[in-house]
């Protein structure tokens, strides 16, 4: 079946000039983040983790110049322009707060969920609103083909009037060891990616009603 003229799977990319300072050396950010940017040409100029070892390491399977002691150190880098940061959830509202005090930190971007409750997170929205700076969270499966093709068609009225929308998820996540001290797991590492793409298909919700189980 042939593609409709309209549909743009992928996001034209419109600036590749800012510098990225990467804060984590996991599997997110070495083996999907820093993939991502060398595909897109983005420049990626720093790099530090809780462990130094395992940075340089990442940083010298990417080609990265730039090896920082810590994430602090990276985050007050003048080069850095852009902190994309891929920690803990409970890590990152102190790491995105420091950054939005940088002068030459022009936009964060940080890992769903971008803090482990609400409060903290409108918190964060509005000291950034407040700093003129853009914060921006990694939802990545809203920017996915699929579901920004998805969005299109419906924008476009191909498929009618949608009546009901279910999403199942069948993989097999990478649970990452720091979650097993929050106390839930699902709900805070992937159904924030689901009620996401929800959201970015049909709108805000008039009621959410969930259940769950250990």
């Amino acid at each position: 079946m042939p593609q409709p003229d309209f549909l743009q799977p992928d996001a034209p990319i419109r600036c590749r000039d800012y510098r990225i300072g990467a804060i984590g050396a996991g599997f997110i950010m070495a083996d999907v983040q820093l993939a991502a940017y060398r595909e897109a040409g983005f420049p990626v100029v720093a790099i530090a983790s809780r462990t130094p070892e395992r940075a340089a390491t990442v940083a010298q399977r990417w080609d990265i110049p730039r090896v920082h002691a810590d994430p602090i150190a990276l985050i007050e880098d003048p080069d850095v322009q852009i902190v994309d940061i891929a920690f803990p959830p409970d890590q990152q509202p102190a790491l995105i707060r420091h950054a939005l005090k940088q002068p030459h930190v022009k936009a964060v971007l940080a890992q769903k969920p971008m803090a482990l409750d609400y409060e903290t997170a409108r918190a964060l929205a509005a000291e950034a609103k407040a700093a003129g700076k853009l914060l921006s969270v990694n939802q990545n499966m809203r920017y996915d083909q699929s579901i920004r093709v998805l969005r299109q068609l419906l924008e476009a009225g191909v498929l009618g009037e949608p009546v009901l929308f279910t999403l199942d998820m069948r993989a097999v996540p990478h649970w990452q060891p720091f979650l097993e001290g929050y106390g839930r797991l699902t709900l805070a590492n992937m159904s924030v990616h689901h009620l996401d793409a929800m959201r970015h298909l049909f709108g805000e919700p008039d009621t959410i009603y969930c259940a769950s189980r250990p």
